[in-house]
């Protein structure tokens, strides 16, 4: 019979202290409790004495790079007959045993390994989804990790309170799908992964469509890690490009600063715009130099400005030259009126002479100084000027003539 203590005496890496566990505690004494049924003879008086160690059947195990699968057995292909299964830390029976975030769906491919307890093992192609701490791993430009320091601990949550799965060997290859606060979410071959018997059924030897199933699960496991190094690289990419357009356009940048040191008169900005122009049109839209030309071009545009003001200010004026032509005169506006002198017979009194013009009325004329006799211009057109009048007895305005000149011919 085992005895099992709360806390743990030596401290692995990663951990603070003693630590406690007690759903690990529960699967220990239930691993050890069938490994003392099996291996234990018939019990004596002095057999039954505590022990403080650890049952071996429950201690984390350290894995390698190298380590592939369990050395007992061949694995075998089976598939999962139950829904959803979640893939167990150990292989002991407890209410809630520690599970990998992985989940099996029924009808998925698998490579199997031993069983222990009623319990067997999966070969996840790339091991099952656990974690590692960014301080006990390196990673290089590229974005590959591996472990840093002895024991390094994989855990199947990032939580430091528990007992780690297992411990990695120094410069374990850790395959990175993600990181999570001060964790590396990595998976690792050789961890072994735990289901239920009764969830998974062992295939026939040589079955294509099972190899087929297998070989799917790692292509997509393997594409998850390319998918993030692939994003490193792209990242790279882009951030190289940016120091070279970003240099590109300090070029650009370097002039402008040389033509504020000229006099404003001497400021030319054509050909830096014509530049930038050139240059933004090599650029990608994600580009860094977008914005930093874009400023650019606000700095030369409000420059521009201040030098044709500048210029304008300290410039004389020139003279000004009156280009307008002169309008011509008319040479009938010195008369008062022009029209057509007509004469009109009335039976009951004399006839009256009026001017006409357009064939409208437009005054009533008489000349009361003599100096014109008004008959000797009948039916001619004439420009006169005089005063006018109203009269009462009338209904138009009379202008009496002082000055006529005769400007077209007769007209019958």
């Amino acid at each position: 019979m085992f005895t099992l203590h709360a806390a743990f005496g030596p401290e692995l890496p990663g951990f603070r202290g003693p630590f406690f566990l007690p759903a690990a505690a529960a699967v220990c004494l239930s691993v050890a409790l069938a490994f003392a049924q099996e291996q234990a003879p018939a019990a004596k008086p002095q057999d039954a004495k505590p022990q403080a160690a650890i049952p071996q059947a429950a201690k984390p195990q350290a894995a390698t790079s190298q380590d592939t699968a369990p050395a007992a057995a061949a694995p075998k292909l089976g598939r999962v007959v139950a829904d959803a299964v979640a893939l167990r830390c150990w292989p002991g029976s407890v209410a809630a045993p520690p599970v990998y975030e992985d989940a099996l769906q029924k009808d998925q491919i698998v490579a199997l390994g031993r069983s222990e307890n009623g319990f067997r093992a999966v070969i996840v192609p790339l091991g099952p989804l656990g974690y590692v701490s960014r301080k006990y791993a390196v990673a290089t430009a590229e974005g590959k990790v591996t472990t840093k320091g002895a024991k390094v601990a994989f855990r199947y949550r990032p939580r430091t309170t528990e007992a780690p799965v297992t411990q990695l060997a120094d410069g374990t290859e850790l395959f990175v799908v993600g990181e999570q606060e001060d964790w590396y979410r990595v998976r690792v071959p050789g961890v072994e992964a735990w289901v239920a018997e009764a969830e998974v059924q062992v295939g026939t030897d040589g079955d294509a469509e099972l190899a087929a199933g297998y070989a799917a699960w790692k292509t997509r496991q393997q594409a998850e890690v390319q998918q993030r190094l692939d994003q490193i690289a792209t990242a790279q990419k882009l951030e190289a490009q940016n120091k070279i357009d970003l240099a590109a356009v300090q070029i650009v940048q370097d002039a402008f600063a040389a033509e504020l040191a000229k006099p404003t008169v001497e400021q030319k900005f054509d050909p830096l715009t014509e530049a930038i122009a050139k240059l933004e049109a090599t650029l990608a839209p994600e580009s860094a130099g977008k914005a930093a030309i874009e400023s650019l071009k606000g700095r030369i545009k409000t420059q521009r400005w201040i030098a044709e003001a500048t210029i304008v200010r300290d410039s004389k004026p020139a003279p000004v030259v009156d280009a307008t032509t002169p309008e011509k005169k008319d040479p009938t506006e010195r008369f008062q009126s022009i029209g057509w002198l007509r004469y009109e017979r009335r039976l009951a009194g004399p006839g009256v002479y009026y001017l006409e013009k357009g064939g409208q009325r437009q005054y009533l004329v008489s000349c009361n100084t003599g100096r014109y006799d008004l008959a000797l211009f009948v039916d001619r057109e004439i420009g006169v000027q005089g005063p006018r009048r109203r009269p009462v007895t009338q209904t138009m305005t009379v202008l009496d003539i002082e000055r006529l000149e005769v400007l077209g011919t007769a007209r019958m």
